[in-house]
């Protein structure tokens, strides 16, 4: 889903009621897209979609509402909303410029789903070099996700106003936002991110 880069702004986002940080605001317009208003949650869902067998879920809780829909991202809820989604028109959409990432260490997790006898010494590794010499003393996983104009890449939304006129929608992802990064062949999630703060992010 590119953007234009030339329709780029400074703009405020806004980490709550009181504190704000100036971001750059990615902008586009008549945008037909997935979209979906879940009103239980109190939360505005909007699809937009990659080249390719991937799709990013864009999710906007309303003000005061983050802990809510955080509480209830379970897969059901990833289930009702991607079959609830509708294609809509967007007047325009606004999205911050972000970049995450985050390190992983796997040698504790791995050994509690069973995987342990690579990190002991004795382990026989030799299929790797030819030497018996060589262990695993660490296995580490990093994962980032730069969402910018063209597009979002994946290695491994604060205050949106939401208003209806004349059966035109404006979203605003200005404030903190979810966003759910699927396999849409097999519907599996790749990857969850809360962004809080798109500077710091």
């Amino acid at each position: 889903m590119p953007f234009n880069p030339r329709d780029t702004f400074e703009s405020e986002f806004y980490l709550d009621v009181k504190r704000s940080v100036r971001v750059p605001m990615m902008k586009i317009k008549a945008l037909t897209t997935p979209y979906f208003r879940d009103e239980e949650l109190s939360c505005t869902v909007v699809e937009l979609k990659y080249t390719g067998n991937a799709s990013a879920l864009f999710i906007l809780p309303d003000q005061g509402r983050m802990q809510q829909v955080e509480a209830s991202l379970q897969p059901k809820t990833l289930r009702k909303w991607k079959n609830s989604l509708r294609p809509r028109k967007i007047c325009e959409l606004y999205l911050p410029k972000f970049s995450i990432s985050n390190d992983y260490t796997l040698k504790e997790i791995l050994s509690e789903l069973g995987i342990k006898e690579i990190f002991y010494k004795q382990a026989d590794l030799s299929g790797i070099t030819g030497t018996k010499d060589l262990i695993v003393s660490q296995m580490v996983h990093k994962a980032v996700l730069d969402v910018a104009e063209t597009g979002t890449e994946g290695v491994a939304a604060t205050g949106v106003n939401f208003r209806i006129r004349s059966r035109r929608t404006t979203l605003w992802f200005n404030r903190p936002f979810l966003m759910v990064i699927s396999h849409t062949d097999v519907q599996t999630t790749l990857f969850i991110a809360k962004i809080t703060n798109p500077k710091r992010a």
